[in-house]
């Protein structure tokens, strides 16, 4: 009998059923067809639950009136902290040429003993923490979210599989997850969306160029340059604390 195949086999399996190559294996092995399930699982209540009360909630308390009697300074700090919660736009490099007020939404929750929280820019998170994205693409694009960390180490975050990006058509959360490596320091995540396929090779010298000088490297990476005109980004630091 084959070996069962990892997490990450089965999450990329969950995007794609037909090319993942799995289906024989899982078909024979209850182990599988229960992972894949609880997966499945997971997944649904992230949608049904997380998402409502995490985005839903951030953009309702910004949009709610604030008291009169709370100073203007403060009310425009709150209404910046909710939507820097929701959503994380980069600003564009030099050689971008997209046109302007294009950008790309990114979302990071970060799971815990009370429940998941979406993170802002420079949050300290645990460093084994699980992480969900949503995303809002401004048009439908080739999607990447990787990571970097202090060592250069540039991890693919999604999708799991193939090699170009997944297509988005819309915003939302997004299936699967990642979980940190456990070690402490800062990482940097960059979500990548093109108008045409974008080789991961490509985008992995590009973030290790832009942010792979070490921990103060990472801390102070701006946008990536380098990629396809027209190309969306956006990016958040995560502090991992052991």
């Amino acid at each position: 009998m084959t070996a069962c195949p990892s997490d990450l086999k089965l999450e990329g399996h969950l995007l794609d059923p037909a090319g993942s190559g799995l289906a024989p294996h899982i078909d024979g092995c209850g182990d599988c067809r229960e992972r894949l399930a609880r997966m499945e699982e997971e997944g649904e209540e992230f949608r049904r639950f997380v998402h409502p009360v995490t985005v839903d909630a951030v953009v309702a308390a910004a949009r709610r009136p604030w008291p009169a009697f709370l100073p203007a300074v403060a009310s425009a700090t709150a209404i910046a902290a909710a939507v820097v919660l929701l959503s994380i736009r980069a600003a564009p490099p030099s050689d971008y040429v997209g046109e302007k007020g294009d950008g790309l939404g990114l979302t990071v929750f970060v799971g815990g003993a009370e429940g998941a929280w979406a993170a802002a820019d420079g949050s300290a998170v645990a460093a084994s923490a699980a992480l969900r994205f949503q995303v809002s693409p401004a048009a439908r694009c080739h999607l990447w979210i990787v990571s970097v960390d202090a060592a250069g180490q540039v991890s693919r975050l999604y999708p799991a599989q193939g090699d170009g990006g997944a297509e988005v058509r819309e915003g939302g959360p997004l299936p699967g997850g990642a979980v940190l490596d456990g070690l402490e320091g800062p990482e940097r995540i960059y979500a990548v969306c093109s108008a045409r396929p974008f080789p991961f090779a490509a985008l992995q010298a590009l973030c290790r160029t832009a942010a792979g000088g070490g921990e103060q490297a990472v801390r102070h990476a701006g946008a990536l340059s380098g990629l396809p005109p027209g190309t969306l980004q956006a990016s958040l630091l995560l502090e991992k604390r052991t």
